[in-house]
Order: C-alpha cells, then sequence, then structure tokens
C-alpha cells in the first residue's frame, strides 16, 4: 500500500518542478501561486524565502512581508528570511522594522554585505547619519571594492559638514570610476566650503564635461566664477 507521506512529498516535488517552470518562462504570478500550493502540502522556509523574494520583487510587499513572516516563524536562523523581510519592510516605508531585520540577519551572518547595505541606507533615511556612516565605514572594511558604500559614506559625510571625510569618500569613487559627475560635484562642494575656490571650480567643469545637464554643477561654477571676477 503507498505510503500517504511518499505520496505528498512526491506531489509537493511536482508542483515545485512546475513552478520552477513557470518561474524560468517569465510567469512569475503563476509561479507563485503553484509555490504557494507546494507550500500546503509542505510548509518549507527555503520556499517561503523564495516566494517571499518573487513577491517582493513583483511589489507586492504586503504579501511579501506575510511570507517572510511565516518564514522566520518557520526557521528564526535562517538569515535570508530576516533580510528578505528587511528589505520588504524597507519598501514598505516601515523603516525602522526593516533595520531590526537586517541587524538580525547580520548577527546570523555577519559577512552579508547587501545587509549591511540596506541597513546603512536605512539609518541614512531616518536621518541618522552617524550611524550610517558607521555601518558603511564597516561594510568597506569588510568589502573594500563595494563602491557604492563609499558614495553613501560621502553623502552622510557631507550632510553632517565633514568635509575631509567628504573629499576622501568621493575620492574613492572617482579612483574607480573617473566619469562619476555626481563625484566631481559633492567634492567641488566639500572645496568650496573649505574655502579651496581654484579646486571646487576645476571639480564643477569636470562635472559638467561629463555631464552637460548638471545644472548643481553649473550654477556653483557660475556663481564661483563671478566671486573670483569681482575679487581677483
Amino acid at each position: 500500500m503507498p505510503d500517504r507521506g511518499d505520496d505528498q512529498e512526491h506531489g509537493a516535488r511536482t508542483i515545485l518542478e512546475e513552478a520552477g517552470r513557470l518561474e524560468r518562462a517569465g510567469r512569475l504570478r503563476e509561479a507563485v501561486a503553484a509555490y504557494r500550493r507546494s507550500l500546503d502540502i509542505e510548509e518549507r522556509p527555503e520556499i517561503l524565502q523564495h516566494v517571499g523574494n518573487l513577491l517582493n520583487m513583483m511589489g507586492d510587499l504586503d504579501q511579501a512581508i506575510e511570507v517572510f513572516e511565516r518564514c522566520v516563524r518557520a526557521l528564526p536562523t535562517l538569515a535570508g528570511g530576516h533580510y528578505g523581510l528587511g528589505l520588504s519592510y524597507y519598501r514598505a516605508a516601515m523603516v525602522a522594522k526593516a533595520i531590526a531585520c537586517f541587524d538580525r540577519a547580520i548577527e546570523l551572518d555577519p559577512g552579508w554585505v547587501m545587509a549591511r547595505y540596506w541597513k546603512g541606507l536605512a539609518l541614512f533615511h531616518r536621518g541618522h547619519l552617524e550611524q550610517a556612516m558607521n555601518v558603511f565605514r564597516e561594510l568597506i572594511q569588510i568589502c573594500p571594492g563595494f563602491t557604492i558604500a563609499y558614495y553613501h559614506y560621502g553623502l552622510a559625510a557631507a550632510q553632517r559638514g565633514l568635509h575631509d571625510e567628504t573629499l576622501w569618500a568621493f575620492g574613492k569613487v572617482l579612483a574607480r570610476n573617473e566619469e562619476s559627475a555626481v563625484a566631481h560635484y559633492h567634492i567641488g562642494v566639500a572645496h568650496f566650503r573649505k574655502g579651496n575656490l581654484d579646486q571646487a571650480i576645476q571639480e564643477f567643469r569636470r562635472a559638467i564635461e561629463i555631464n552637460p545637464g548638471d545644472s548643481r554643477s553649473r550654477e556653483n561654477l557660475k556663481a564661483l566664477e563671478d566671486m573670483r571676477a569681482r575679487f581677483s
């Protein structure tokens, strides 16, 4: 006589195979529906995590949050579940909850670069600039080639009026991408605020060369050139 458990396992596996085919074909909503049917047979945390990721990607944040909450209840030590829940909370503008989830993901997997990145970004957008800088600094130590961390570190430093830190961070961005008009702009602003007018003018000119539509650099350049003409 067939074992009921074997039948259920075979049924879940068949549904998962169907879900995978639908996902590979780009039919994501149908794939999610199929994955959910498999979960009715057997609730597996890794499948919940995958479904949550798909829902997050599709922008169905309420459903993603519900699925990830089930995921971390089912397996509290699954770092990816906490990370996915944090990302869903962040995108739903529930930033304090997001930070707590990223903290838990980092606690479970200290080397998780993206969990640290999103935590830093969440802190930045809540206005916790010093804490955000600390997170990005740790991230840079773990992954020195993660250029976007230097960028956000520089933005936070600029907002705090830390001009030398701003110059350092955006200098690192330029070391990896000399054509970053945004980096030249922020370096120009930092030089201006330090009183280095020639360097500021040079950076704004370079930003405009790279991006002729950079109105911020153009306005700053005109103001500085007018200032230099009046007082030279």
